[in-house]
């Protein structure tokens, strides 16, 4: 098990280094952009798109990474008041309303790309091709759930879940 929950931190981890790596060249790409709109009067005809994309691969490759480290937004003011036996029910609740959010997130993004590869759907100017970005959107939900479980596990046993290596 503990091997399985280092290649998922690793994998996770790789994800998060993609997704910047495409913030960082949308931000470039729109740095070009606006100087030549201003200094050669046309701006990078497909910059948009692919800002856009490129923000999409940010968006939802940074998401199981910083789920992963905890470092997203909870808003815990009414769990904190809650007994410890409450608290953690609270939290398997909310755990499997995010599990639940997530699978349905993700099987509705993989039929809108699955739609998007038969019909080989590209942009309207640069004529990208649509679904491998799609397909980011039910991967990094994937990849929230098997790291929501995981810590559900560690959560469950009370220690890392790593430790029930040598109990299978």
């Amino acid at each position: 098990m503990k091997v399985l929950s280092t290649w998922l931190d690793r994998l996770v981890y790789g994800v998060f280094l993609i997704g910047v790596c495409g913030g960082v060249f949308m931000t470039g790409l729109v740095l070009v952009s606006t100087l030549m709109r201003y200094l050669a009067g046309s701006p990078i005809g497909f910059s948009d798109e692919l800002s856009g994309l490129l923000f999409l691969s940010l968006s939802f490759l940074s998401l199981p990474h910083v789920l992963n480290t905890s470092q997203h937004i909870r808003i815990d003011l009414l769990v904190r008041t809650l007994s410890p036996r409450l608290a953690v029910a609270a939290d398997i609740f909310a755990n499997g309303i995010f599990i639940a959010f997530a699978a349905i997130f993700a099987y509705e993004a993989w039929d809108f790309m699955t739609f998007s590869m038969q019909i080989g759907s590209r942009s309207e100017i640069s004529g990208v091709l649509l679904w491998p970005w799609m397909a980011l959107m039910p991967l990094s939900m994937l990849l929230c759930i098997l790291i929501v479980v995981r810590n559900g596990l560690r959560g469950l046993f009370g220690r890392d879940a790593s430790s029930l290596e040598g109990q299978s």
